[in-house]
């Protein structure tokens, strides 16, 4: 009986003080950088997906960050560390892991279902107690940026978006790939692009950000480092370009040193990172912090 008590006393004590929205399963687990986390399994179109939640603990309720990662292959260590280092800067951050990854059902669309996951989700962290829905940012990073980018259209009610390295004009981001020898031949990239727009016209136009400016409503802020040869800086000055045209308010940083994937990466990886990319790295958190804090302010 004393075992069965202390099992008992042990799992109470090992949930959070706010229950889980109806359908979702959620699993404590080991803090990130000082930050309490949460596993989340939730509906989205049919499928259960996952996601982690960074909620550190307030006396009032923190605004929400939904920072959307890079990449197909789910959340990264940096990814993560990249969340807690948000979250202690006084947000709720919820990091999707989008479907077909970390174990969430259904298969990697790229910048298509991952949205859904996106949108899908937000009503649900709405009710978590400690979270403040109602002051919202969307934050991404490369594949990511895009994400946020395009759920962003499909939500008014966003404050705030953050893009950092996004394809915005995957029209001519194509073409940059293919004259610099840098489009991959993988399954993936071959059932969502085909030979081009010629050949899969509605998976580009579906992917199209610029063409998704006008139902912005929220604030963009732009993160680029010059040096990124993945996601070059034409495709940052591109998606400035259209937001003035349609009178939308748009700020852009460019960083002279950083690479692709900077502001994730830089702070964590130990080799391979130069000081001034390093240094400028800093500036872009800096600037991003800053830019949150306006917009996300009560």
């Amino acid at each position: 009986m004393r075992i069965f008590l202390a099992l008992c006393l042990a799992l109470t004590l090992a949930l959070p003080a706010w229950s889980q929205p109806r359908g979702v399963f959620q699993k404590q687990l080991k803090p990130i950088g000082g930050v309490p986390v949460y596993q989340w399994v939730y509906p989205s179109g049919g499928l259960k997906v996952r996601g982690l939640l960074f909620l550190p603990a307030s006396k009032a309720p923190l605004p929400l960050v939904i920072f959307n990662h890079d990449g197909t292959s789910g959340i990264s260590r940096e990814h993560k560390l990249a969340s807690a280092r948000l979250a202690k800067a006084g947000y709720a951050v919820f990091s999707p892991s989008y479907r077909g990854e970390d174990g969430s059902q259904g298969a990697i669309e790229i910048a298509a279902g991952e949205v859904q996951d996106v949108l899908n989700v937000v009503p649900l962290l709405a009710q978590v107690k400690g979270i403040e829905a109602d002051r919202m940012a969307f934050v991404g990073a490369s594949h990511g940026a895009l994400i946020s980018v395009l759920a962003a259209a499909d939500h008014p009610s966003v404050d705030a978006v953050v893009e950092a390295y996004g394809v915005m004009d995957i029209y001519s981001w194509y073409d940059y790939l293919k004259k610099a020898g840098k489009l991959g031949g993988d399954a993936l990239t071959r059932k969502t692009y085909g030979d081009g727009p010629q050949d899969k016209p509605q998976n580009f136009a579906a992917r199209q950000a610029l063409t998704r400016v006008p139902r912005l409503k929220a604030p963009v802020l732009i993160l680029q480092g010059a040096k990124d040869d993945i996601v070059p800086p034409d495709q940052a000055r591109k998606m400035k370009a259209e937001m003035e045209k349609h009178g939308k308010k748009v700020t852009m940083k460019i960083y002279p040193n950083c690479l692709h994937g900077f502001l994730v990466y830089a702070p964590f990886l130990k080799s391979g990172v130069e000081p001034e990319e390093r240094t400028e790295t800093e500036l872009a958190w800096r600037d991003m912090l800053e830019f949150l804090k306006l917009h996300l302010k009560s």
